[in-house]
């Protein structure tokens, strides 16, 4: 997950300092930390973060930050036939790359494990149509190739710091029924978590939740005229508003978050809930992380767990 940040080792740090969060892919960031940017890999549950920084004042990170400031640039996904994919894009949904990057691998692998057609990442001009760049390629490596797998694409096979894996990725957009169709059409994407959404559903917002391979959009379209998803709309059009996890206890989280000195958005607790249910938080971290931080405390009980198991559409058990 591709994010312009101001600052990518402060970014890293308030996550550390939050969730435990750990620097990670160190070689791999390295191939893009440069004279144009600084590039941390962060991971945090089961996602990577690519925190960028941009230094040098031209290109697509620059023209992001000038633009819409701090912010989620682009979603990264493998795909199994790079030029077929980028050619139905163009075909069937009028999408064109915005920008290439080609990645030096033979830093990192040998020759013989190296898929040369897979050197090319393609950031695709998505923005406006679904809240964020798709940066597509096909995998590195040959399949062939002798490779350790993981369990996460973090590299690790254990969620990193006190983090479920990612509930949702929250966007605020002008029509969801059209952004839906489009994801459709081109990657078969299906309305998930139906009966979630009908409790979020209000007269202040519409919500669909949707996915992209194991990934959760929640699509949250501003019916009222007021607070942050709509401000945030109109500044910059379909964006990620927030990232969502779950945490082992929400009240050292809280804790955690005042010793930061970050700025509490709303406190809440889900329609239906019991009033002694512990509450998720909005914190206001859009301009130093480049996403505001969702956060809410996992069920602890069997009952609790299997209940959110069926309720959503991944399963966010801590490890």
């Amino acid at each position: 997950m591709g994010v312009i940040v101001p600052n990518a080792e402060e970014a890293y740090q308030l996550l550390h300092n939050l969730f435990d969060a750990l620097k990670i892919q160190e070689d791999i960031a390295n191939l893009l930390d440069g004279n144009v940017a600084k590039v941390i890999h962060v991971g945090v549950g089961d996602i990577v973060l690519q925190f960028i920084e941009p230094l040098a004042k031209e290109g697509i990170w620059y023209d992001h930050m000038q633009t819409k400031g701090p912010g989620i640039h682009h979603l990264s996904f493998y795909v199994e036939n790079i030029k077929n994919t980028i050619e139905i894009m163009e075909k069937e949904g009028g999408i064109v790359p915005l920008s290439t990057i080609d990645l030096e691998w033979e830093k990192i692998y040998t020759s013989e494990d190296i898929n040369p057609k897979g050197k090319t990442n393609y950031i695709m001009d998505t923005m406006e149509k679904i809240g964020f760049h798709l940066a597509l390629s096909e995998r590195p490596t040959k399949q062939e190739a002798n490779i350790p797998e993981t369990k996460y694409p973090t590299g690790f096979n254990k969620l990193i710091g006190d983090a479920s894996t990612m509930l949702h990725i929250e966007l605020t957009n002008p029509d969801n029924d059209k952004t839906f169709d489009f994801l459709h059409k081109l990657f078969g994407t299906e309305i998930v978590e139906k009966e979630f959404s009908s409790i979020l559903n209000s007269d202040f917002m519409r919500i669909i939740h949707v996915n992209l391979s194991n990934v959760v959009l929640q699509y949250c379209q501003p019916v009222a005229k007021e607070g942050s998803w709509y401000e945030l709309l109109q500044k910059n059009g379909a964006y990620v508003h927030n990232l969502n996890w779950c945490v082992g206890d929400i009240k050292d989280t809280a804790k955690l978050f005042k010793e930061e000195s970050i700025p509490q958005i709303f406190e809440a607790r889900l329609p239906g809930a019991a009033p002694d249910s512990p509450p998720f938080y909005m914190m206001n971290t859009l301009d130093k992380l480049g996403f505001h931080l969702e956060h809410g405390q996992a069920p602890t009980t069997k009952e609790g767990y299997e209940f959110t198991k069926n309720f959503l559409f991944i399963d966010f058990k801590k490890d």
